[in-house]
């Protein structure tokens, strides 16, 4: 009995490290780049982290709206403001809408004094519901209906957070991401990379954490699969929201940017994940394990409804830990072996992705000194997501409860 065990144990875990070794396979042999082959030579710098890139080349210059939902944000709304503001796009083609999300500390005053100092900033102060959209999404709907009165509306949308900086090509690196390479179907979303703010241990860990995942969901976007975007890192496509009947016709959703991207794609429209330096952001981490936990309970509510075959995937690498413990107990050298494997296979991966963003030498050795620490980070949080998810309590996001 024991030993039967014990190869459903080795089974299960060999299973991870197998899936693993296949993610890190589709990586080198089926990554798909959505940039232009005649790239300028001159390389410009963006940000300290981020060694000197080609700026982006477009097609055309559209207009674009950065659509941005604030709530009691008043210590990083500044921040992302300039950030923005700093941007390389055309000034008279980049609008910068802020929704104010019933604040109760200065985040309307600040937003309101940006707009007093650049016509790119417009500011409105959400106050009641439309349709069914609720919190971010009701804030969202509420931008996108005011930038679709002008009489000559932007037709790329994109949507990021007040804990938010971005770099000076992003937008025009998301407008090329969606220019580039067309394919039969239109592009209904483009989706960059969001690092967390590595300053700290703590937010190193959380750094490799999102990496990982980002990586993970890019594989299966170049397989044509749409597993997530990200709420602070997206560009939709007027048309294609337009299409859905926009947040106030859909069923609300704490996780409004996985409904916004399947509901897209259930209108035939294309979808892409881009992983090249050009599109990255940078996000503050988490401050606590209870709002990291929070966080990630919110983020399960959109992972259970992806596909079976993905769910299962997910499912095997959340049961990783716990099985190998077990394993470790009655046979510990091979446990012990199988989890350095997957230690390392995972680590090789985190280490592509982190190539592909073309961080700089400094800030990657920085990075690659957490990876073994991370394994423990990972073997804590991964069971503690399960359990606060299986937990029946609400959610608290932004001072609310869902």
């Amino acid at each position: 009995m024991i030993e039967t065990g014990i190869i459903f144990l080795v089974t299960l875990t060999a299973s991870t490290i197998l899936a693993d070794v296949l993610l890190l396979l589709f990586w080198k042999f089926n990554f798909r780049s959505y940039w232009s082959e005649n790239i300028s030579e001159k390389l410009q710098k963006a940000h300290p982290e981020i060694n000197p890139m080609p700026p982006p080349e477009l097609k055309e210059i559209p207009k674009v709206a950065v659509l941005l939902a604030v709530r009691n944000e008043e210590a990083l709304l500044p921040a992302c403001l300039e950030s923005l503001l700093s941007s390389a796009y055309p000034a008279e083609k980049l609008s910068i809408w802020i929704g104010n999300d019933a604040s109760e500390d200065q985040t309307l005053a600040i937003a309101q004094a940006f707009q007093r100092k650049d016509a790119r900033v417009r500011v409105v102060d959400v106050k009641v519901q439309v349709g069914q959209a609720q919190a971010k999404a009701n804030v969202l709907a509420h931008l996108v209906q005011t930038v679709a009165q002008d009489a000559n509306p932007p037709k790329l949308l994109l949507v990021t957070d007040a804990d938010v900086q971005v770099q000076t090509h992003w937008v025009g690196g998301m407008v090329q991401s969606w220019q580039a390479k067309p394919k039969k179907q239109e592009i209904g979303v483009v989706t960059g990379i969001t690092l967390v703010d590595g300053s700290t241990a703590w937010g190193q860990l959380q750094r490799i954490d999102w990496i990982f995942a980002l990586g993970m969901v890019k594989v299966a976007s170049d397989w044509g699969i749409p597993i997530a975007t990200m709420g602070n890192n997206m560009m939709m496509y007027l048309p294609a929201y337009r299409a859905t009947g926009g947040y106030e016709h859909l069923p609300f959703s704490i996780t409004e940017d996985f409904q916004i991207l399947h509901e897209i794609t259930k209108q035939g429209y294309s979808f892409r994940n881009v992983v090249a330096p050009q599109v990255v952001a940078f996000t503050q981490p988490m401050t606590s394990w209870n709002e990291l936990l929070q966080q990630r309970k919110r983020w399960m509510h959109g992972a259970v409804k992806l596909p079976l075959p993905i769910v299962s995937i997910l499912f095997l690498q959340a049961t990783f830990f716990p099985l190998i413990i077990f394993l470790l107990f009655y046979q510990p050298l091979l446990g012990l072996g199988l989890w350095i494997s997957k230690g390392m296979i995972q680590s090789f991966f985190i280490m592509q992705v982190t190539r592909k963003l073309t961080l700089s030498r400094k800030y990657r050795k920085r990075l690659y000194r957490y990876l073994l620490l991370y394994d423990l980070y990972a073997a804590i949080l991964t069971p503690l997501t399960v359990g606060i998810y299986l937990l029946p309590i609400k959610t608290s996001w932004k001072g609310r409860r869902y």
